[in-house]
């Protein structure tokens, strides 16, 4: 294990160590083209050395870069790749081999599609808040079901146990295989696990708030073995049943993303947890609805220069893939915050529970607003966020709040793939998750059961402006007509329509990308259906182009259609796909089927997304039958891409020797 280095006095090791903030940060932008060939140019930005610069590329789904797609000479910042192709995005990874090992990741891409479905998500609410922010948790439940998420929602008292609510989320989780995060509304009970202390404070060793412990259905957490009362702070003594868990480290993946949104004994500003609750609530609904003023740059406060690990290069990388770098600038995070927007904002330095040095503590954010949405900070003490007036999730309780912070520097948090579309939930578990697809300085401090979101999971990025409203009408000889004001949004794509049966059930893709403003559905069973309508636009970044969604608006209705289901044009084919045998020697066996005629395009690709094998196939109503000769590709994993043009599946295929 390697020395874990103390964070006391940081303030005066970042003045001592004056070197540039960004030391440790390969900040990497991405220009992209689709024709007249498609290609990825990269260039990025590290500093001085005298070493090498290995290029790596690898495909979302895998977690084995492989070796360099290309290693350049010291002084060499751009890279182009050629190898790409349109309608898929490729992780890069930008490692430099001097003393300074900088290092930095871009998700980056061409024409990337939309996500039209992220799963289901949980909701638990604390009932301290059912009634008295009845209409905002109402506005936040449309805005989740318009962004893509099937909604279920669970109020709990305060004093419901974590063991009661864990019971309720595996049980919900097993019965609904599209669960795939969770968002705490209030104070909800917090698990607490461990005997660790991450800032490497001696008198702050023990069980730190772990609400990913939530988010893991199939693990198993001990709480036998650890006794320690030694913290100065109670609610860290961790003793043999005493209901906090022995685990320092996750015992096996988390399955959910979680996030959490807490106003509990903070004090210091004033105002009730319903106040803070409608506040953020409302900024949230206000930002994913288009109506922020939201400007594309970022910030980094650093009071630790290049001191152990260099933390502030998790603001300085992933904040450059966001906005660019030309756009992220070193900043005073608290006064800067109160008069001008920053999206992104990174801030660290010698911290307390309710301070960050260089910074500045608690009250002083209750005195200034929070103009941004993500707000990083990182500092001794203040991780551990279940505390009174506790500094981390000060950001969240300003007059103007901002909706996202979290504890990024030990460990690394990798946030590239939202340049692209993810939200931060996603991101979250992946830094949860992370052992060494994503460099951590400190392997030692990977997976720690500390790393928390406090915030709304579902958050991202970018968002379209939505269409104002729906009109359904009921034709008995047609079925359900759909028509929808334009969207406000400038120079957008088209629209897409959705149904589901409940409200904030599972809205499942009616058509392809509509130009004009009314579709008719004719298609289905007699019964009350909802309808979404979202807008959509191909977007870039500084990470390439993708085609980003609004939330979407929602009517029901009740209609009779004139034919079944299986007749829609762009209603999802694909009912299932298997290899076998997995793992597969010579040749290996797709299984396919399918509910009507199909074209279908096949292609097989290594984890770093080069094109091995490539097929078109007509698919046929029932079950299909392919063969591939994987005898000429090197041992390893493979991915196995389905691509309908309105539908895509990957599988993952072992080769052996």
């Amino acid at each position: 294990m390697k020395k874990i280095f103390t964070l006391i006095s940081m303030v005066l090791f970042g003045t001592a160590m004056a070197q540039p903030t960004a030391y440790y940060s390969a900040r990497i932008n991405a220009v992209t083209q689709a024709t007249p060939s498609p290609s990825v140019k990269l260039s990025w930005v590290v500093p001085p050395g005298t070493g090498n610069t290995s290029v790596y590329r690898k495909l979302k789904q895998s977690n084995n870069w492989g070796a360099p797609i290309a290693t350049l000479p010291d002084g060499t910042t751009t890279y182009t790749d050629n190898t790409v192709t349109a309608g898929t995005a490729y992780e890069y990874a930008v490692f430099k081999s001097d003393s300074t090992q900088s290092h930095g990741y871009i998700y980056a891409g061409i024409e990337e599609p939309a996500i039209h479905s992220r799963g289901a998500m949980i909701l638990l609410v604390d009932d301290a808040f059912t009634n008295s922010c009845s209409a905002e948790i109402a506005t936040l439940m449309k805005d989740l079901s318009g962004d893509g998420w099937e909604v279920i929602r669970k109020d709990f008292p305060r004093t419901a146990t974590v063991p009661t609510i864990k019971n309720y989320i595996v049980t919900t989780a097993q019965a609904n295989s599209n669960v795939n995060a969770l968002y705490i509304l209030g104070h909800i009970d917090v698990p607490y696990s461990g005997d660790l202390n991450p800032d490497a404070h001696g008198n702050h060793k023990g069980a730190w708030p772990a609400d990913g412990y939530y988010g893991d259905i199939d693990g198993v957490w001990q709480d036998q073995s650890v006794n320690n009362t030694s913290s100065s702070n109670p609610l860290n003594r961790n003793v043999p049943g005493d209901g906090k868990f022995d685990d320092s480290y996750i015992p096996s993946d988390i399955d959910l993303q979680v996030g959490r949104v807490d106003f509990y004994d903070m004090p210091a500003f004033g105002k009730t947890e319903e106040i803070m609750m409608k506040s953020y609530l409302n900024k949230a609904h206000q930002y994913k609805t288009g109506a922020l003023n939201v400007v594309k740059r970022g910030l980094v406060d650093d009071n630790f220069g290049t001191y152990a690990e260099g933390f502030a290069g998790n603001g300085w990388r992933n904040i450059s893939v966001m906005v660019g770098t030309d756009s992220v600038f070193k900043k005073d995070l608290i006064s800067t915050l109160n008069t001008d927007f920053y999206q992104w904002a990174y801030g660290c330095g010698g911290g307390t529970y309710t301070s960050c040095g260089g910074i500045g503590n608690t009250t002083n954010i209750a005195a200034n607003d929070m103009k941004a949405i993500f707000v990083m900070l990182f500092g001794s003490y203040f991780g551990d966020w279940n505390y009174k007036d506790n500094f981390l999730r000060a950001p969240l309780c300003a007059d103007e709040p901002a909706l996202a912070t979290f504890w990024a520097g030990r460990p690394h948090w990798p946030l590239h793939h939202m340049a692209l579309g993810e939200n931060i939930g996603y991101s979250a578990r992946l830094a949860e998750n992370n052992s060494a697809t994503y460099y951590t300085p400190i392997t030692s401090l990977a997976r720690t059961v500390n790393i928390s979101l406090l915030g709304d999971p579902s958050l991202r990025t970018e968002y379209v402006k939505p269409v104002p409203t729906i009109t359904l009408t009921p034709d008995p000889a047609a079925g359900a007509v759909i028509s929808w004001t334009a969207s406000p949004e400038p120079d957008h794509d088209g629209y897409y329509v959705y149904r589901a049966t409940s409200e904030f059930g599972e809205y499942k893709l009616r058509t392809g990308r509509l130009q004009g403003t009314t579709f008719t559905d004719s298609f289905g069973s007699e019964g009350t259906y909802w309808y979404m309508v979202r807008t959509t636009k191909l977007t870039t970044t500084p990470s390439g182009t993708y085609y980003n969604m609004s939330l979407g608006t929602a009517k029901s209705g009740t209609f009779k259609y004139p034919f079944f289901d299986v007749g829609v044009e762009h209603i999802n084919v694909l009912t299932g796909a298997q290899l076998f045998p997995n793992p597969a020697k010579e040749t290996v066996q797709l299984n396919v089927g399918s509910i009507k005629r199909a074209d279908a395009v096949v292609t097989i690709t290594d984890v770093q997304g080069r094109v091995q094998i490539n097929q078109s196939t007509e698919l046929q109503p029932g079950k299909n039958s392919l063969q591939f000769n994987i005898s000429q590709l090197p041992a390893g994993m493979y991915m196995v891409n389905i691509n309908t043009g309105t539908e895509k599946r990957t599988l993952k295929l072992a080769k052996t020797y």
